[in-house]
């Protein structure tokens, strides 16, 4: 079936996934697991760890669908960049604002839109042994967005022939959570029960 969000797709994201997908064949050996949860169609939130600047390539290449991502607006900085990173439908936030409510409007449009958003909880990478208190960025969208939560959990050394794993859990559904007036506590709780999923999946070098 053919998936309305791949209409949207340039011919430079066709591209630069042919040529990093090349790329990763020669650096890394990849295991992909779970990918059959990834809805064929509908909203969804992919929710990873990360640990490094590969994680939003590792956590997409491989889908059928494409995930829309938020990335800090420094990255928008440089007109290049800028360029490449719209051309692949990435979307700015500032870090530094409380609640950028711009970039919070446009995620929800992802999802309502049916389609894919990608986030990292933690907002930053986050090193082995590093302990970052995940953003609740991830429960507003899934509650305003109606959407399940799909965790990612990325493992391994990104190292030359070093191996790369990438699990993706069954669709959170969250219905516990729904209907509830969303307070900061919930939404912490929220938060915790993705990332708590996520963490359980990964692979302990």
């Amino acid at each position: 079936m053919e998936q309305k969000n791949r209409t949207k797709e340039s011919w430079f994201y066709h591209f630069a996934v042919c040529l990093i997908k090349i790329w990763y064949a020669i650096m890394f050996r990849i295991e992909i697991v779970g990918k059959e949860n990834i809805p064929e169609e509908g909203n969804a939130i992919i929710c990873c760890n990360h640990y490094s600047n590969y994680d939003p390539f590792s956590a997409a290449i491989y889908l059928d669908r494409l995930p829309r991502y938020i990335g800090k607006k420094e990255l928008f900085a440089n007109p290049v960049l800028r360029w490449m990173l719209q051309q692949v439908r990435v979307f700015p936030v500032d870090r530094q604002a409380a609640m950028d409510m711009k970039a919070v409007k446009q995620a929800l449009a992802v999802l309502k839109e049916g389609e894919i958003l990608g986030i990292f909880a933690e907002g930053t990478r986050v090193k082995e042994g590093e302990d970052v208190a995940a953003k609740a960025g991830v429960a507003l969208f899934a509650m305003k967005g109606n959407a399940p939560v799909i965790p990612c959990a990325i493992s391994g050394k990104y190292k030359f022939r070093g191996k790369i794993r990438v699990e993706y859990g069954e669709p959170m559904m969250l219905e516990e959570f729904r209907g509830v007036k969303l307070t900061t506590e919930v939404m912490g709780e929220i938060t915790a029960a993705i990332m708590g999923k996520v963490e359980e999946m990964k692979v302990k070098a």
